[in-house]
């Protein structure tokens, strides 16, 4: 072997690793919102657990990933240890589809219909296929599928080309010897662990054994400790991020190291008591590339099989080698660890901006209640909410450009750009919370009173408010476009009863049934209730313009066509709100 064999070598690794992360990326774009969906049927349940781990994996294809994603869930509160065994399990699971579609490549020769759709046909094809509608397709769809059309076929082209460098090696004395030694178990075992380690994928070291096992060199008997060994090898990512996160991370991550070696323990004693005592009538026959997939997802299954029913004792053993409390399961969206797999960051930063809404909405509640209970009793509860939004907003907006540094699709980035203006308008709608409590406060002090009817007009668009606000934090929370679309004749009811209240007030100074510094704060009250309308809004079309197929959907534009070309569905909701939320004469 030469050095330009070793060059060769490398560069078909290159491709084939890099293939791997295309397909990768353009599976989890297609998944998209259905893995979230697919997380969050997780129940106490741990078969599901198991499907969901199983899914998720062969939907990302990386086991690496679907651990890191488990243990910032942990991380974060949003999934129990339990939960995440099974997860873990499942992803061992998953991992392996990556192997049994590299198996493609033993196709027989011979049959004419079998040789076209051989890898080494098929995937110049899908390279070109795909790069045709990564460039000329305008539908993101059409993009996403590309993208997993081309990395299949860079997979297949790299998986060739370290075929043919190393088949020069299957002469060599020296790359003999070398897997002579691989039957060792141990040298097996860290051979597969570490090379699992260096590269943090196992589906890419299986990958690679299969590229060698071309050479005719890989018999079950060197083959079976290097794949337990890469088992053990892809927990170090996982491991890896849970550094700095809490104790519970810290023992998912462990959870996963514990299973991965207990199983491959298990299998190492059993097959070679199998082969001391009985023996193996293929431990010496070369494996080409269905075998080594074949022993991988038998091994995978078996291993959840037999520890499935001890998954409460290897979470007790997590709890022994990890040891102190586990932290109080309070919830941590925004995890940097979801940064890796961005359609799960987009959703959890959606889950923490509707939390942040929540809070801005309890504020409005309290601050109001305050005016019409003529206390200040509920300013400390206030002001910390206040607080607490400035700094969720704070936070969401560092994590937000982390994300957008990573690689989104459009309609990631689409909502990463709406979530942007959405934070801006809960801090608005907070601030304004905020004012009406000083306006009691100022209202407390100065001794002013309002009229009976003064208070009531206050009452109704208090409500108005209150309810625009919820359908805000519903629909965001939903994604809802339909609920959404009751925003905006809402919106346009309480800006009709600003301009009565207002015109109203002015007449009952005019007639001196009102003072003047009454008066003053009376408008200034009616004038941050209606602000806190025109923010409620803006976040109900954001959340439609988010659903929207326009590209170029201008929030003034849609407001100006709607206003002028009203349908039925907005008059009639503007003539129920108009109707509830009707004054007294």
């Amino acid at each position: 072997m030469n050095l330009l064999d070793v060059i060769t070598f490398f560069g078909g690794l290159g491709i084939f690793i890099f293939g791997m992360k295309i397909m990768a990326d353009g599976l989890e774009k297609a998944a998209g919102d259905k893995m979230q969906k697919i997380i969050g049927i997780m129940t106490s349940n741990i078969f599901k657990s198991v499907l969901v781990g199983t899914v998720v994996t062969a939907l990302v294809q990386s086991s690496s990933a679907t651990t890191v994603m488990v243990v910032g869930f942990v991380n974060a509160g949003l999934m129990r240890l339990t939960q995440a065994v099974g997860v873990i399990m499942g992803a061992n699971i998953g991992t392996t589809i990556t192997s049994q579609i590299l198996r493609l490549g033993d196709i027989d020769k011979g049959v004419w219909y079998l040789e076209m759709i051989k890898p080494k046909t098929m995937a110049p094809l899908a390279v070109a296929l795909g790069v045709a509608l990564i460039i000329f397709a305008k539908k993101k769809k059409m993009n996403t599928i590309g993208e997993i059309f081309t990395g299949f076929g860079l997979l297949f082209i790299g998986m060739g080309i370290m075929e043919g460098a190393l088949y020069t090696l299957r002469h060599l004395p020296q790359f003999e010897h070398a897997f002579v030694a691989f039957r060792n178990p141990v040298v097996g075992v860290l051979i597969g662990a570490g090379v699992t380690a260096l590269l943090q994928s196992s589906s890419a070291s299986v990958g690679i054994l299969q590229a060698v096992s071309a050479a005719g060199l890989v018999t079950f008997s060197s083959a079976a400790p290097i794949i337990l060994g890469q088992n053990i090898g892809t927990c170090i990512t996982a491991l890896l991020s849970a550094i700095g996160a809490n104790k519970n991370a810290k023992k998912a991550a462990f959870i996963h190291l514990i299973f991965n070696t207990v199983g491959s323990m298990i299998f190492l004693i059993g097959i070679y008591s199998y082969q001391r005592f009985i023996g193996f009538s293929f431990w010496d026959i070369p494996l080409n590339r269905g075998g080594i997939a074949d022993f991988h997802i038998i091994f995978n299954i078996s291993n959840t099989l037999i520890l499935l029913p001890f998954a409460g004792i290897l979470v007790r053993l997590s709890h022994a080698c990890i040891r102190g409390k586990d932290e109080p399961k309070e919830q941590h969206m925004l995890d940097e660890r979801f940064l890796s797999t961005p359609s799960v960051a987009v959703s959890q930063v959606l889950k923490e901006v509707v939390r942040m809404n929540k809070v801005a909405q309890h504020n409005v509640a309290l601050s109001i209640e305050s005016v019409f209970n003529a206390s200040t009793g509920n300013n400390g509860r206030i002001e910390d909410n206040e607080n607490l939004v400035d700094e969720m907003e704070s936070n969401i907006t560092r994590y937000l450009v982390k994300l957008s540094d990573g690689p989104l699709n459009k309609e990631e980035h689409k909502r990463v750009s709406g979530i942007f203006h959405v934070i801006t308008d809960i801090e608005r709608i907070a601030d304004h919370s905020v004012n009406i409590a000083e306006l009691n406060t100022y209202i407390l002090k100065q001794g002013i009173e309002f009229s009976d009817l003064a208070k009531q007009e206050l009452r109704t668009m208090s409500d108005a408010v209150k309810e625009i606000m919820a359908l805000a934090v519903e629909a965001y929370d939903e994604q809802s476009v339909e609920i959404a679309k009751k925003i905006q004749p809402c919106e346009d009811v309480i800006d009709l009863l600003k301009e009565t209240l207002r015109v109203r007030h002015i007449d009952r100074l005019a007639q001196q049934k009102c003072n003047l510094k009454a008066g003053v704060v009376f408008l200034d009250i009616v004038n941050n209730l209606e602000r806190i309308s025109d923010h409620c809004s803006n976040i109900g079309i954001a959340v439609e313009q988010t659903h929207s197929d326009k590209a170029d959907f201008d929030p003034h534009e849609y407001l100006k066509y709607l206003h002028m070309n009203k349908t039925k569905e907005y008059e009639q909701a503007y003539s129920g709100y108009e109707e509830k939320y009707k004054l007294e004469e």
